[in-house]
């Protein structure tokens, strides 16, 4: 009998990966990277006092947009890596993930103060000379404009008035193309309150420079992940009945679209998925968190990022993720060893296929969750995996 991948020792699965096509120097870079020097360390962060290191563990296969992947994940919770892997199962067998990507754009905010009665004369003068800001700031990256990206759009608004002074704000449109884009939008927007500071500090009653920086609700990058699990499929993998399953999920679904706390716990659990996907690869998980949450109370409440219901023409269960990705293929994460091997070894080689993969992990990893909390419970599972992994004893004790 073949033995599973969770059941080997760690070099028993490296070698199977090895054995699978995966190259073993990329596989040592990744999970067994070279300790940096405190001294290089140092430069990389502040107050440093060495490294810490984290599991990683792997997603054996993926099927997403015809393409196979295998996914590294770094987290401490052994049950988001079983869930995924027990999800991308069944996802294999329907087909895959079906992931469509929109065109990866970044705003920044510039913000002044200027006295009410000088905001008519103000705005005149910005909003005139649109054309000359969006130059401007291409001209901060002609690298970004001959690869097909740069600032592309600009409008201004007025926010509060007290204290004498009316915030004017103004946004900046860019279009990022592989990178997550931060410095870049930054710099450009930085210039162009720098220009109007030089312009307006005198013209302009009350002028006081506020700030200038991206926004990171991730508006422009929406990534939706879809996949239809037909019965023949839920027959084969599920222990309960077709009907029975898809009416469980959907009922599981509607509590999170309905309740808010319900939701934060939902959205929590897609997650865990793809920041474990997201942190060997170098990404910035803390904007990747805030453009997610912000997205998902963009009506007011805490909703959803992932629903299920019934598929109306195969009689299965159809699942939809849909939320931002704010990530970047290209940037100075790359000059790591340990994040090159884990682009490599996850098959990635483009901007769209990185927020494909994470869409899917994540999109997967709530599958996992709710596929447990409707049928056996969380916790049968969950701690089962800590007795295997921390021994017997109590975990409590």
């Amino acid at each position: 009998m073949t033995q599973k991948f969770y059941e080997m020792t760690p070099a028993q699965r490296r070698e199977s990966l090895i054995h699978q096509g995966v190259d073993a120097h990329t596989l040592t870079a990744m999970a067994e990277p070279e300790s940096p020097s405190l001294p290089t360390l140092d430069v990389m962060s502040e107050n440093v006092v060495g490294a810490w290191q984290a599991p990683l563990g792997i997603l054996t296969r993926c099927l997403v947009n015809r393409r196979v992947h295998r996914v590294a994940m770094s987290t401490e919770e052994p049950s988001v890596v079983a869930a995924a892997n027990r999800a991308a199962r069944l996802f294999d067998d329907a087909g895959g993930v079906v992931v469509r990507i929109d065109e990866p754009v970044t705003c920044a905010q510039i913000m002044v103060a200027v006295h009410p009665d000088a905001v008519g004369e103000f705005l005149h003068q910005i909003e005139t000379r649109r054309d000359q800001w969006i130059a401007l700031a291409n001209a901060c990256d002609p690298a970004l404009v001959r690869a097909g990206g740069g600032a592309f759009d600009f409008d201004v608004t007025t926010r509060t008035e007290e204290h004498d002074e009316t915030l004017v704000v103004a946004r900046l449109f860019v279009h990022t193309k592989d990178a997550m884009g931060a410095n870049a939008v930054n710099t450009m927007a930085e210039k162009i309150l720098h220009t109007w500071t030089e312009r307006c500090a005198l013209s302009i009653d009350g002028f006081d420079p506020g700030m200038a920086i991206l926004t990171n609700d991730g508006a422009g990058r929406l990534v939706t992940a879809e996949i239809v699990l037909p019965p023949g499929t839920l027959r084969q993998f599920v222990a309960v009945e077709p009907d029975v399953f898809v009416r469980k999920m959907a009922r599981a679904s509607r509590f999170a679209e309905c309740d808010p706390q319900r939701a934060v716990t939902h959205n929590k659990g897609i997650m865990n998925g793809i920041i474990a996907a997201a942190i060997p690869l170098g990404q910035d998980t803390r904007a990747i968190e805030a453009a997610a949450y912000h997205y998902a109370c963009r009506d007011g409440h805490h909703a959803p990022l992932a629903v299920w219901a019934k598929d109306p023409s195969s009689g299965g269960l159809r699942g939809r993720l849909c939320m931002p990705l704010c990530v970047g293929f290209i940037g100075a994460f790359r000059a790591s060893r340990a994040v090159e091997a884990a682009f490599r070894f996850d098959g990635i080689d483009d901007y769209p296929t990185l927020c494909a993969l994470l869409a899917a992990t994540g999109l997967a990893q709530n599958f996992g969750a709710l596929w447990a909390l409707v049928t056996s419970g969380i916790q049968e599972g969950h701690m089962k995996l800590h007795r295997r992994k921390c021994g017997e004893a109590d975990p409590l004790n």
